[in-house]
C-alpha cells in the first residue's frame, strides 16, 4: 500500500515541476520570437517565467530533490568522526526544523494576506503564486522530522 502511495506522490510532484519548467520554456520562447522575430515584445511572457520559475524552484526543492541529493561543501564534515558526524546532523537538522516550523504561521498569515493583491500582467492572486512556499516550507519540516528518525536508528551511518 505505501510503496505505490509513494510512487504515485512523485509522479504528481515530477507532474507539476515538469508542467512548470514547460510553462517557463514556453513563455521564455514566447518571449523570444516575439522580442527579436516580429520585434513586438510581450510583457506578459515575462510574468509566466518569473512565476513558473519561483514555482519550479520552490516545489521542486525537498519535493523531488532532497537533502542527501543538493549540493554541499562538506570537507571539514567529512573528516570529522562518524558519531560527532551524527550529533552535528542531529543538532543541523533538528534546528532546521524548529526554524522552519516557527516561521510556518507568520509565512502562512502573510501568504494568506497577499489574497488581496495580484500580479500586474495576468492578474493572477499573489497568494496563488506564493502558495509554493508554504507547501516547500512544510516539506522542509516534514524531511527533518523523517531524518531525525533515520538518524536516531539503529542504521544510522547509512544517513550520514
Amino acid at each position: 500500500m505505501r510503496a505505490p502511495l509513494l510512487a504515485g506522490w512523485k509522479n504528481v510532484t515530477e507532474g507539476v515541476a515538469a508542467a512548470a519548467f514547460a510553462l517557463l520554456f514556453a513563455a521564455f520562447t514566447i518571449q523570444i520570437f516575439s522580442r527579436y522575430v516580429l520585434n513586438m515584445p510581450v510583457a506578459w511572457s515575462l510574468e509566466v517565467c518569473s512565476i513558473a520559475y519561483v514555482w519550479l524552484v520552490f516545489w521542486s526543492c525537498n519535493l523531488l530533490v532532497f537533502e542527501r541529493q543538493q549540493i554541499v561543501f562538506d570537507v571539514i564534515y567529512q573528516a570529522i568522526k562518524p558519531k560527532a558526524r551524527r550529533w552535528i546532523a542531529i543538532f543541523n537538522t533538528a534546528t532546521l526544523a524548529v526554524v522552519f516550523l516557527a516561521a510556518l504561521p507568520g509565512t502562512l498569515e502573510y501568504i494568506w494576506f497577499l489574497r488581496r493583491r495580484a500580479s500586474m500582467m495576468l492578474q493572477i492572486p499573489m497568494h496563488l503564486v506564493y502558495l509554493c512556499f508554504a507547501v516547500f516550507m512544510i516539506a522542509v519540516v516534514v524531511g527533518a522530522v523523517l531524518r531525525l528518525r533515520r538518524l536516531s536508528g539503529a542504521c544510522w551511518q547509512q544517513h550520514l
